[in-house]
């Protein structure tokens, strides 16, 4: 590519469209209204069923392929699914806004229809002609207002399909994450994802300076400045996914036709907006991720810290709702009538990562039949999973909690079900306890106390 030596001569247009293409296109764009209604309206329906879809697909995702459930790991994919969830709700207001304007634009036009003479503002009774006066020059006529609502409807319109290509590639951007942290992740050592974590960032780093310093006037104003600056942007094609020229049309259509104090204050608005109902969002998140945090509703006596005196829903399966996913384990009813407990402990990806810890896979020989080699790991992963489960209700230990594996609900969210049968319940409040530990000497990971009350059948 030459490098140009007048930075500052006049940029040529592509040649202007024949005379019957530009009329072709003249009509579309006067029979493009008919068109947005729809689209709005398709739009509306879609993305009221994307958060409940979001949802389910987080939760899945969060149960059975993230192997952290805190630190940064899960504040990553935490955000960026809450800034998904508001990007729809953008995106909802924005269609909406689309579709009551384009309404009441039609609405106009029919009046217009009716009346063609528009608004007679001599004739209108009970204002003095004063009033008459201000109105005429305040409101003008009512095609030149249909004219502008009109040219309001295409903007607001071409401004929400900004928001859906920028939801699309935050979705893409979340799954690339995703795919780094659950997928990649467990496949390489902890030394080496170190030395990952560190050559990221030192690419990340490097990436803004050269930003940085590609932007400064100094540079923007050498002859190869201005070719090596366009040559660093162009590589936001690579993540664009294709969708680069329609996202370029658009901004660039606005940039080139509004003054840039409007388009900065513009833009700051609409982040400032943007950056508030993230946070809000991911308030919500965390809420309904963790029924136990409250930070926008507190009581002074109220807290859900300590398992044994907090009653978690999700823990009894007459109070879970089918399609929710067991947090950590439940049994059949808060009130026990039965003098048994039908119980079922969890097993998410998060919970892997420390049993993978605690119990090492051992090597069988590679000549034995892949249908024995099924067999020795079913067997030696039930004898491990009832080695470290302690079970114990009240101050009763079950040496033997006789697990065996299962899928449950809708979901086939995996774990371990058994029913214990055990001597010791009290009529009343008693405590079902389930921990992890390696051995009597190590220390009990502990991963939920589950509160209930006995109450036998007469």
């Amino acid at each position: 590519m030459p490098i140009p030596t007048d930075v500052t001569e006049p940029i040529t247009p592509e040649p202007a469209l024949p005379p019957d293409q530009q009329e072709k296109l003249r009509e579309l764009t006067t029979q493009s209204w008919n068109l947005e209604l729809v689209i709005s309206g398709a739009a509306l329906f879609a993305i009221l069923q994307l958060p409940e879809l979001l949802d389910q697909f987080f939760d899945y995702i969060r149960y059975n392929f993230t192997s952290q459930t805190s630190g940064m790991q899960a504040l990553i994919l935490s955000l960026a699914y809450s800034m998904i969830k508001a990007t729809c709700y953008v995106l909802f207001l924005a269609f909406l806004t689309n579709f009551v304007m384009r309404a009441f634009w039609v609405g106009l036009v029919g009046l217009l229809a009716v009346y063609p003479t528009g608004v007679h503002y001599d004739r209108i009774p009970f204002t003095t002609p004063y009033a008459q006066k201000k109105m005429a020059d305040e409101l003008g006529s009512l095609d030149r207002y249909i004219l502008r609502l009109d040219q309001r409807c295409n903007i607001v319109f071409a401004v929400a399909f900004l928001f859906v290509l920028i939801l699309v590639l935050v979705a893409s951007f979340y799954l690339i994450i995703l795919g780094i942290h659950s997928v990649l992740r467990p496949l390489i050592p902890a030394e080496a994802w170190l030395y990952v974590k560190i050559g990221a960032g030192v690419l990340f780093g490097l990436f803004m300076l050269t930003s940085i310093v590609l932007s400064l006037p100094q540079v923007r104003a050498h002859p190869v400045g201005v070719v090596v600056h366009y040559r660093f942007t162009s590589i936001s094609r690579l993540l664009s996914w294709g969708l680069y020229k329609p996202f370029a049309f658009i901004t660039n259509t606005f940039y080139s036709h509004l003054p840039y104090k409007k388009i900065m204050w513009a833009l700051g608005v609409m982040m400032v907006v943007f950056l508030v109902l993230i946070m809000v969002e991911f308030t919500a998140d965390l809420s309904r991720m963790d029924r136990r945090v409250s930070t926008l509703n507190r009581r002074h006596l109220y807290t859900a810290r300590v398992d044994s005196l907090y009653l978690n829903p999700v823990a009894y399966d007459n109070q879970r709702a089918e399609a929710d996913y067991v947090d950590a384990a439940a049994i059949q009813a808060d009130v026990i009538r039965e003098p048994y407990i039908r119980l079922f402990i969890a097993y998410p990806k998060a919970l892997d990562t420390l049993l993978t810890r605690l119990s090492a896979r051992p090597d069988w020989s590679d000549t034995l039949p892949r249908t024995e080699r099924y067999r020795l790991f079913a067997n030696w992963s039930s004898q491990q999973t009832n080695r470290l489960m302690r079970i114990s209700v009240n101050d009763s230990l079950y040496a033997t909690p006789d697990l065996l594996f299962t899928k449950r609900g809708p979901q086939e969210q995996r774990g371990w079900q058994t029913v214990l049968v055990p001597g010791n319940l009290k009529t009343g409040r008693n405590n079902l306890r389930i921990a992890i530990q390696p051995d009597s000497l190590a220390k009990a990971e502990e991963l939920v106390t589950i509160p209930f009350w006995y109450v036998p059948e007469n």
